[in-house]
């Protein structure tokens, strides 16, 4: 609905005006009333009106300078100006205030309903000018940081009016989610130091160049629901030249991601000026988390793998390496398993899982399957052939040789070991394997074929195979996550 507002000193003259059409008909609604034009000028300094229907003949103030003035207040409003005298310099001094029409009193309906439409026209194509003129700088603003061609960059830059070589600075904003969007359009496109915004999914980047203290007050006078206390402000890192604009575009969509995946609701974040690390920290090993969870109950293992993720969303973890940590839990609870069909699954549900939340309810649910199977207990056999694996598992081990060393039969043994442990000999070889290959990754300069064959491989394509189906993820692309980095 157009906001409409009626201004006139006779009581009489607004209440005939309000009756006088079907103002909803034509998706309009009269928002206020004012018989004092000085208190009319005082509410639209706080209130948006889409027309202004305005007596030129009232005690308090000529009519000429009160129209002057609201237009002043709010260039973009459509004027009507309301007269019973025939003077045409009153007329004129509505006209030249952009007066969309004058009606002479008393007013004539059918009159006041063609002015009106009239009204609604030009309010019509002025919002469409200004939807046109606002995807177009949303446009440039988006390849102004997407793009990696400096004269590209360098024109639009001149566009949007982006200064480098100045007191003020130029900085990216991330606004997480605003709700409503509108509202925060409507601030931006007023604020001279927002040179230009858009959209991605939900959220909006921003390119602002100002002062620390324009910033502060950006950020305070932002509309209350979408301000620091409802949704999360990221500053970016001043950007000096050109060449940083798509470096900074990069490091405010991987914070932004990151927000989301730990759940941080609200609260404002100023980026470090060239990194989002502030925190040097390594992920775990798999020895360092089976050592962790040696003995815990459940209640213990959710408040663990809760101070995890907080350790690593203080740290600035990136969620790849919450999902790798995440991982080697995986692989610490599966090896206390005798049986588990869900592997795959859980590993694929670890890989895309969509926030901390989702991780931790995949590993608290392989965590209770654990403790629902017991403690294990194994015969003297199987302890001896578990044993054997740990110690040589680098060595070309087979169920037959094993079975050979015990002096027992293979196939009795095989299916005792399937029985006690819930896997084959083989599948628990490779297991332990890939359980070692985690922490070689992590702790050594070793290239991956000389992993490989540490652990008992010798085809290193065969190993990478493996690696990938039991942690969803190369060795390469686990490696290069094992450090806390953005």
């Amino acid at each position: 609905m157009r906001k409409v507002m009626l201004v006139d000193d006779e009581y009489m003259l607004l209440r005939g005006l309000k009756l006088l059409i079907d103002w909803e008909s034509l998706g309009l609604e009269i928002v206020n009333t004012e018989q004092n034009p000085s208190l009319a000028l005082k509410y639209l300094q706080d209130n948006d009106i889409d027309i202004l229907i305005s007596d030129m003949n009232m005690p308090e103030m000529p009519g000429p300078e009160f129209v002057a003035a609201a237009k002043k207040i709010q260039p973009a409003m459509e004027l009507i100006v309301i007269s019973g005298y025939s003077d045409f310099d009153y007329v004129r001094a509505g006209l030249q205030q952009n007066a969309v029409n004058y009606l002479r009193k008393p007013i004539d309906t059918d009159e006041l309903l063609a002015t009106l439409r009239g009204a609604l026209d030009r309010l019509q194509a002025q919002q469409q000018q200004h939807q046109i003129a606002s995807l177009a700088i949303q446009t440039q603003t988006r390849t102004l940081l997407t793009t990696d061609r400096e004269p590209e960059q360098l024109q639009i830059i001149q566009a949007l009016g982006i200064e480098f070589a100045t007191p003020t600075t130029v900085r990216l904003i991330g606004v997480l989610n605003p709700l409503p969007p509108k509202d925060l359009v409507n601030y931006l496109r007023v604020i001279k130091a927002v040179k230009g915004f858009y959209t991605e999914r939900e959220d909006f980047i921003i390119v602002f160049q100002g002062t620390t203290d324009q910033l502060n007050i950006f950020i305070n006078e932002a509309p209350h629901q979408i301000g620091v206390a409802h949704r999360p402000f990221l500053i970016g890192a001043p950007i000096k030249n050109v060449g940083q604009l798509r470096t900074r575009y990069i490091q405010l969509r991987r914070e932004i991601a990151r927000q989301y995946f730990f759940e941080t609701a609200s609260g404002l974040r100023m980026m470090l000026p060239d990194t989002q690390e502030s925190v040097s920290s390594t992920l775990p090993s798999y020895s360092e988390v089976k050592k962790a969870l040696d003995g815990i109950d459940l209640t213990g293992f959710s408040i663990w793998l809760t101070h995890q993720f907080d350790a690593m969303k203080q740290a600035n973890a990136s969620d790849l390496l919450a999902r790798q940590f995440a991982l080697v839990v995986l692989l610490v609870l599966s090896d206390r398993l005798t049986k588990f069909d869900d592997k795959a699954a859980i590993i694929a549900a670890i890989n895309h899982a969509k926030d901390v939340s989702d991780l931790k309810g995949q590993l608290q649910w392989v965590a209770e399957l654990a403790t629902e199977q017991g403690t294990q207990q194994f015969s003297r056999n199987v302890l001896a052939m578990r044993q054997i694996i740990k110690k040589r598992y680098p060595e070309q081990l087979s169920l037959a040789a094993v079975a050979s060393e015990l002096h027992l039969n293979a196939v009795y043994l095989g299916q005792l070991f399937k029985q006690e442990v819930g896997r084959s000999f083989a599948q628990f070889l490779n297991d332990y394997r890939v359980d070692v290959a985690v922490d070689l990754l992590r702790d050594s300069d070793l290239d991956i074929g000389q992993i490989a064959e540490a652990v008992g491989y010798q085809n290193s394509s065969y190993f990478y195979k493996l690696f990938k189906k039991q942690t969803g993820m190369s060795p390469g692309d686990y490696r290069k996550a094992g450090v806390l980095s953005s």
